[in-house]
């Protein structure tokens, strides 16, 4: 470092000779006028080259290289002595000056500010540097709770996405997308001198301009459903990996999109959908989640039915079906497609296509001591006796085996309220729309029932769906729960 300093030091002193003779009109050296002048260029060429290199060193020393680069090592001591001053209108002083001083929050500002400005005036050739945005998420990661560095960091990635090469090819990074999705939803925070939400607002900005990048100007794709080069498909990537408030951030998104007629729902919907070849259950459940959140959003009513004529429920099946061991995955299956379905004749037709019935199933028989999947489950299964029968024959579905399935699980989980109540309101029904009462009452369903009351006398929702079961089965309308701690020899259920 101490050679590559010294070198640059020489570069400048002979730089500042060289303007100076260039406007008395004095010689050089034996040069003058126009051979002069690429002289002078020639320097320039080489203080870049120098102040690149030394930037390099002191990315290199502050810490081992992550994913696209990103250096994950403690900040780099500043040097010795006051900050140096540095000219604002090159790239490689501001560079330098970002790395040597990357420790120091205000110089950190100072430099991003000046290289904000470069990047409004030339985008393309701030964001041809791969230098910049490495540098650039290096000091988001080393000071996320400092609200002015945060500002000025999507300041300077929201100007460098105004060029479509630049958002195409550098910002829509994984690392970069991250960075950019937690800003979008960061929660600002009220007792910060900045300007509250400048951060998330510039943020959605710039994710904005990484999609739009991916349109022409009326609008249509300029990437297939299934491009790797999809833009908003790598957003939808970086956000499975994030939790709820990223989900949020990206239907924000995306719903500003719309209602701008930036792009169409259908363009949304094809490239979530298409890109479902997650290679873990973590981003299996985030894909799930997402869909969820998509299907329950106020902002985008229209966004559930796209969803499911792009064939997200299909898609959700399969990503039942490979990741079936995992319960998180089964669970947020379960909301996910019941979410998409709603009250649609289109989603129901798409989840029984799909053979969505023989997931839930199927998740109910594989993790059964997971109460609040059986929860769900359970609530899912019942609705399938509302069905036309024509629609119940081409799911599979069978009320007989989800009578089984409920009870099961009631049996398993005793003391679960909310599991009670979902199964003792799914027997009702059982019994009121399918004339299922001897399935019901069969093995021991009326001491079953009994005994839930009994253990749940305080519930009245509880004792409400228990009373219509009893009702249904036939039972005498005098029969009420023993007071607790009193039995009757029958396992306190009482007769």
């Amino acid at each position: 470092m101490v050679d590559a300093s010294a070198e640059l030091a020489e570069v400048q002193q002979e730089l500042q000779a060289v303007k100076k003779a260039l406007r008395t009109n004095d010689g050089y050296l034996g040069m003058r006028g126009e051979t002069l002048q690429q002289y002078f260029l020639q320097l320039n060429e080489k203080e870049n080259l120098v102040l690149s290199r030394q930037v390099q060193q002191l990315s290199l020393a502050a810490g081992a290289p992550g994913g696209f680069g990103v250096n994950s090592g403690p900040a780099a001591p500043p040097p010795a002595g006051p900050p140096k001053q540095f000219n604002k209108e090159d790239l490689a002083a501001v560079l330098q000056h970002m790395c040597e001083y990357e420790a120091l929050p205000g110089e950190s500002v100072k430099a991003v500010r000046a290289l904000s400005s470069l990047a409004y005036a030339n985008a393309a050739g701030v964001g041809a540097n791969d230098q910049v945005l490495r540098q650039l998420l290096r000091l988001l990661s080393l000071h996320p709770e400092d609200e002015n560095v945060q500002i000025v960091v999507m300041r300077a990635l929201c100007n460098m996405a105004y060029d479509s090469a630049v958002a195409v090819q550098k910002l829509a990074s994984h690392e970069a997308l991250s960075a950019l999705l937690a800003a979008a939803s960061r929660v600002p925070d009220p007792s910060s001198k900045a300007k509250p939400g400048e951060a998330c607002v510039k943020a959605g900005e710039a994710l904005a301009r990484i999609v739009a990048a991916e349109v022409d100007d009326q609008g249509r794709p300029l990437t297939t459903p299934t491009s790797q080069c999809s833009n908003l498909a790598k957003v939808f990537e970086s956000a499975l990996l994030g939790d709820a408030s990223w989900h949020t951030a990206v239907l924000r998104l995306v719903s500003l999109l719309v209602q701008n007629e930036v792009i169409e729902l259908r363009f949304i919907a094809e490239r979530f959908v298409s890109h479902t070849t997650v290679a873990s259950a973590e981003a299996a459940q985030g894909w799930l989640a997402f869909a969820k959140t998509c299907a329950n959003a106020d902002t985008c009513t229209e966004l559930a039915p796209a969803l499911v004529e792009a064939g997200a429920l299909r898609a959700a099946v399969q990503l039942l079906q490979r990741f079936s061991a995992e319960a998180a995955v089964a669970l947020t299956g379960v909301e996910a497609m019941s979410a998409l379905v709603g009250s649609r004749t289109t989603g129901l037709q798409a989840f029984v296509d799909a053979g969505g019935v023989q997931r839930i199933e199927d998740g109910m028989g594989r993790h059964i001591d997971h109460e609040l999947l059986q929860t769900k489950s359970i609530r899912a299964l019942a609705s399938g006796v509302l069905w036309p029968d024509d629609v119940q024959r081409k799911a599979g579905y069978s009320a007989k085996c989800s009578v089984a399935l409920t009870k099961e699980a009631m049996v398993r989980h005793w003391s679960g309220e909310e599991l009670q109540i979902a199964g003792l309101e799914a027997l009702s029904r059982y019994i009121e729309r399918a004339n299922l009462r001897a399935d019901v009452a069969e093995g021991g369903g009326e001491g079953l029932v009994k005994a839930v009351m009994t253990r749940h006398q305080g519930v009245t929702k509880l004792q409400r769906f228990g009373r219509l079961v009893l009702d249904g089965l036939g039972v005498d309308k005098a029969w009420k729960p023993l007071a607790a701690g009193l039995t009757n020899g029958t396992n306190g259920v009482g007769k």
